[in-house]
């Protein structure tokens, strides 16, 4: 059993989010896998069984734990894991097949243009779009409202978590969470807060000039992260809210946390594909 930290969504040094990878023969009882995650003490701790060893069309089964629990789905995890196996046990593969608690994930990767190399290259995740719907019961309003003051949302919607439409990428950057204040959100929901790139702004922690459609911030304390670096879950519900307000299917999302990571976006009806880079770290 061995175990790689990468860190996902990330196109240059230390950024993007690090998440540490097991790949195994067999799953260890569930509540060593917990310990194992949380002496790794990372937001995500991915572990991947293969199912059929076949170079052109593997299939394995994932797990993973926080240091608090086992989640039912995380991008970047997924990722990470991914472009180890792509890397280093399926190097002809394109396309990889993963059994999970979200039902069956499917990864592509995809060559940097005109450049193929062992390490050039974007994964693709297709994942299911999560379905929002405006709040409107006052009290989770004002839950909500709460959490995020003194800003004030244009919107709020909720799907898994609730999600805050603020009117500036410096309203995003700049809020200061008080975390006992969403650990108090009702229905055990979390904090997603995002606003478009209008450019009134500079995105922080990237050299990249490359535009972004829009910017997020992702907090989820209920699960020990109080903010988490880069969250590729959390575009399954981003990504489809900001296609319709956007009129756009492709799109590029900066998630504005210290770190700071890149998601390359499609939406396709019922399914959204959440991608980007790799940096193996151990």
């Amino acid at each position: 059993m061995k175990q790689y930290i990468v860190n996902a969504f990330a196109e240059e040094g230390y950024i993007g989010n690090p998440a540490a990878v097991r790949i195994m023969d067999s799953f260890l009882p569930d509540c060593d896998m917990q310990q194992i995650a949380l002496e790794n003490n990372l937001s995500e701790t991915a572990f991947c069984v293969c199912l059929k060893d076949d170079a052109q069309n593997p299939m394995f089964h994932i797990r993973w734990f926080t240091p608090g629990c086992e989640v039912e789905l995380c991008g970047h995890a997924t990722l990470a894991t991914s472009y180890i196996l792509f890397k280093y046990y399926f190097k002809e593969a394109q396309i990889l097949h993963f059994q999970s608690k979200s039902g069956e994930l499917r990864v592509s990767r995809e060559w940097k243009k005109n450049k193929k190399t062992d390490t050039e290259f974007f994964v693709m995740m297709d994942f299911p779009a999560y379905t929002l719907e405006k709040v409107t019961d006052p009290t989770e309003l004002d839950a909500v409202k709460k959490a995020i003051s003194p800003l004030c949302p244009e919107e709020i919607w909720k799907g898994i978590d609730y999600v805050a439409l603020l009117k500036t990428p410096k309203d995003v950057i700049d809020y200061n969470p008080d975390f006992e204040k969403i650990k108090a959100l009702p229905n055990n929901h979390n904090l997603l807060i995002t606003s478009a790139n209008n450019n009134s702004s500079s995105i922080y922690h990237t050299s990249t000039t490359q535009h972004k459609d829009f910017i997020s911030r992702c907090f989820f304390p209920k699960e020990a992260i109080d903010e988490d670096p880069v969250t590729g879950s959390a575009h399954c519900s981003l990504g489809p809210l900001w296609a319709k307000k956007l009129n756009r299917s492709e799109l590029i999302a900066y998630q504005a946390s210290a770190r700071g990571g890149i998601l390359h976006l499609r939406i396709c009806e019922n399914r959204v594909l959440v991608g980007g880079k790799a940096i193996e770290i151990l």
